[in-house]
Parts: C-alpha cells; sequence; structure tokens
C-alpha cells in the first residue's frame, strides 16, 4: 500500500514538473531562452536511435544481413519440412505392402528427422538472435563514439536517446541526420580500410 501511495507521488510529482516546464516553456519571455536549435551549440538534443539503425549505411547493412540469415536459414527448413512429408506421404502408400520392421523403420527415420528439423530450427534461432545482439552492440558502441564526437564538437550539455522514455521532444533538437551523415561516413571509412 505504502509502495503504491508512494509510486502515485512520484508520478503526480512528475507530471506538476512536466507541466511547470510546458507552461514556463510556453510563455513568450521563456520560450526563446528554452528552445535551442539542434544546430546550435549548446543546450541539449536528442536522436532517434531507432531511425538511425533504419536509415543509416551500417544499420542498413547490419539489417540486411540478418535478413539474409533468415531467408537462407527459411529455405534450409523448409527443404528439410518437403523432406519429412515426402516420408509421411511414402510411409502411408506403403503401409499396407511394409512388414512391421520395415515400418517401424521408416517411422523411426521420420521421427529422427523430426527431432534433427526442431534441433535445427531451435539453433538458427539461437544464431540468429545472437547475431542480432551483436550487430546491435556495435551499433550502439560506434553511436556513442559518433555522439560523443558531436556533442564536444556541437558543445551540447547532453544529447539523450528519444526511445528513452521521452514523452514529447521538439523536432528542432533532433540532431539524428547529424548522427546518420557522420555515422555514414565512419561507416564508409571503415569500408575503405578493409
Amino acid at each position: 500500500m505504502i509502495r503504491i501511495m508512494e509510486s502515485k507521488c512520484k508520478f503526480f510529482f512528475s507530471l506538476a514538473v512536466i507541466a511547470t516546464g510546458v507552461i514556463f516553456s510556453a510563455h513568450p519571455l521563456f520560450a526563446a531562452q528554452s528552445q535551442p536549435k539542434a544546430t546550435n551549440t549548446g543546450g541539449v538534443a536528442y536522436i532517434d536511435s531507432q531511425r538511425v539503425v533504419d536509415e543509416s549505411k551500417a544499420g542498413r547493412a547490419s539489417l540486411k544481413e540478418l535478413e539474409d540469415f533468415k531467408k537462407k536459414n527459411e529455405e534450409e527448413l523448409a527443404k528439410r519440412d518437403r523432406e519429412i512429408k515426402e516420408l509421411e506421404d511414402e510411409l502411408q502408400k506403403q503401409k499396407m505392402a511394409l512388414s512391421a520392421e520395415a515400418q517401424n523403420k521408416k517411422e523411426e527415420t521420420i521421427r529422427r528427422k523430426g527431432i534433427e528439423l526442431k534441433r535445427f530450427k531451435e539453433d538458427k534461432e539461437q544464431e540468429l538472435k545472437e547475431l542480432y545482439f551483436k550487430h546491435l552492440n556495435k551499433i550502439k558502441e560506434e553511436l556513442v563514439q559518433i555522439v560523443r564526437k558531436i556533442g564536444r564538437e556541437k558543445g551540447y550539455t547532453m544529447i539523450v536517446n528519444k526511445d528513452e522514455s521521452i514523452i514529447y521532444a521538439d523536432p528542432n533538437y533532433d540532431i539524428t541526420s547529424l548522427v546518420i551523415e557522420e555515422y555514414d561516413k565512419s561507416f564508409i571509412s571503415k569500408g575503405a580500410q578493409k
């Protein structure tokens, strides 16, 4: 009960702080001072990291690699699934003509292939997950370096990620395009070094 009351108090306090900020920022006297443009130095800016992944060359290359991996494995899964289906159909057609031993042998083959298929699918899902996190972590590490560089060069006090609990952000504070541009330059120069 006390936790619920504490969380409600924190929530209402947060709302009060946000409302005060909105009221002051809307007032003409404070509005001009409290809304620096993303192209200005100093102040706060934000990036949309999902947009960076979707639109940057490195992000698109990572997404393509993940899609290619997924497609290749889906094709292999479909092929193995067809093999099992063909064996099942063959067993149904020959069931009356087969001895009990031959029938058991075919059923065991189908069962074994089914287990192999399930294992293959689980392994590939795990590999895809690991590949996804590998790319995500690499992009995060590179973005942190680029955002820090931009922050120092442009004199920002703080750059935050739009995806992390920002309810509203003025588009004038968005430096995502600048980050994508810098990231693409970095990606191209790394590609040239390979």
